[in-house]
């Protein structure tokens, strides 16, 4: 009995010992191929792993820190580390294997007590080339930098006139600044500050920008002026700094010119120039004007001595009283021109502000709008054709009413009850003489020259009608 049990131990024993040394063979092969247990690199565990999947594993692991530029403004620009930085591909690989080649299979069973921990920090490349582009292309690129030779000067266009160019102050050292940013890409510290070490100066003020400034607040204390002309016409004119600018005196050299208090003198000769252009270009007086008519189409009236409605700038009187306004330092706001003849009762653009007599000489029919509303019409009878006398085209005015009046002239002598002139002795009148009014009349028959209306429709347009109000007559 105690054979067989000696036996049966013997066989559990070697059985053991065979199985043990099977498990660790297999481990010696296993593990020249896998890492051990409890092994760990750069704190991830990679146990039983093959090398080349603990290749990709760490790859992922590796950080390409990125950089963030805060500027004086706390503005903040953002450097991607993916663009400037990079790995050695078969670096990384060649390091894991020789960890993995590092682990004696032979001594495997130790790793299941205890921890291998292996630290390993791949090599970064920094591309200065990239980052100092990246910097070059954000907003840091676009700033004005330091350089000790520039200087603050007054500088003229057209466009805005006088101004004072002062690019002499917070200017960005750009070689410091490079610096700064290559030297946080290189420590990882990821944050760089603009807003101290210097990074921002200022070119240090010497005489000559003490007396410019001194210049410029002579010639700012005239330009500055903010004036809108509100003109008949209905447009709006701006006067700025800009229109000033050009006011201003200059001597030989091109220089403004200064009086005895300092102020920046004005050239009376530009004034005038630039009140004459005003005139020029906006007022009607003498310009062909349009109207569109009750039929529906648009005419152009050309100018003749009949038209008497439009505007006319007195250009010697304005020019004298805007360089008044212009020395006064004072800003006035609005204005309005001073006119020798006012168009104040609409013009074709806002179409005679809807108040207005047209007189169709073709159709032989006369119409009075309100507000733009039809509020009269009649049939006439215009100037004869025939013989000369017709009503002339032109763009004029109610310049009196009366009543009770006999018109004189060559070969004429008629009463009327009413009578409104609208250019020299041209008006709108009633005529008793007459049986008929609209048609042809006109061709064969027709009048010296006046709009001839039925006595009762003259009774009722006199009542309503007012002096000043625009007549338009066309064909």
């Amino acid at each position: 009995m105690k054979k067989r049990i000696g036996y049966i131990f013997i066989t559990i024993i070697s059985f053991l010992l065979i199985l043990i040394a099977g498990v660790y063979f297999f481990g010696v092969y296993y593990f020249r191929h896998w890492f051990f247990p409890n092994t760990y690199i750069n704190g991830i565990n990679v146990s039983n792993d093959q090398y080349y999947v603990c290749d990709d594993i760490i790859r992922s692991q590796i950080v390409n820190h990125n950089i963030v530029v805060e500027d004086e403004d706390d503005t903040q620009i953002f450097i991607d580390g993916n663009e400037i930085y990079s790995y050695n591909e078969e670096e990384i690989e060649d390091a894991i294997a020789k960890i993995k080649t590092s682990q004696n299979p032979y001594l495997w069973p130790k790793s299941l007590f205890v921890k291998s921990e292996y630290v390993y920090n791949p090599q970064r490349f920094l591309n200065e080339e990239r980052l100092l582009e990246i910097v070059s292309e954000s907003s840091l690129g676009k700033k004005d930098r330091y350089d000790a030779s520039r200087k603050a000067e007054i500088t003229y266009s057209e466009e805005k006139g006088y101004e004072l160019v002062d690019d002499t102050h917070d200017l960005l050292d750009w070689q410091l600044c490079q610096e700064k940013i290559l030297d946080a890409s290189v420590r990882d510290t990821g944050f760089v500050s603009l807003k101290d070490n210097g990074t921002y100066k200022s070119i240090e003020a010497d005489a000559q920008y003490y007396d410019l400034l001194n210049k410029w607040e002579k010639i700012s204390k005239t330009i500055d002026f903010d004036m809108t002309y509100k003109l008949a016409t209905g447009e709006s004119i701006e006067v700025d700094s800009s229109v000033v600018s050009n006011f201003l005196l200059l001597d030989e050299d091109g220089e403004v010119m200064f009086d005895e208090d300092g102020d920046a003198m004005l050239d009376s000769e530009k004034i005038l120039a630039y009140v004459q252009e005003l005139s020029d270009t906006y007022d009607n007086m003498y310009s062909d004007k349009k109207f569109k008519t009750t039929r529906g189409d648009v005419v152009t009236i050309p100018y003749s001595r009949y038209t008497t409605y439009g505007s006319l700038m007195n250009v010697k009187a304005e020019a004298e009283e805007l360089e008044k306004i212009v020395k006064s330092h004072k800003s006035p706001g609005e204005r309005e021109p001073i006119y020798i003849k006012k168009e104040d009762r609409g013009t074709f653009n806002n179409g005679y502000n809807g108040t207005y007599v047209e007189v169709d000489v073709t159709g032989q029919h006369m119409y009075y709008y309100v507000d733009y509303r039809l509020v009269f019409d009649t049939d006439v009878v215009t100037g004869c054709k025939a013989n000369g006398n017709m009503t002339p085209d032109c763009v004029c005015y109610i310049v009196n009413k009366a009543r009770n009046v006999t018109l004189i002239g060559p070969g004429y002598e008629s009463f009327v009850y009413h009578w409104m002139c609208i250019t020299g002795q041209i008006g709108i009148h009633d005529a008793t003489w007459r049986r008929t009014f609209g048609g042809e009349i006109y061709l064969y028959g027709g009048s010296h020259g006046c709009v001839n209306t039925p006595l009762d429709k003259m009774s009722e347009l006199f009542q309503m009608i007012e002096i000043g109000t625009p007549v338009i007559v066309h064909q």
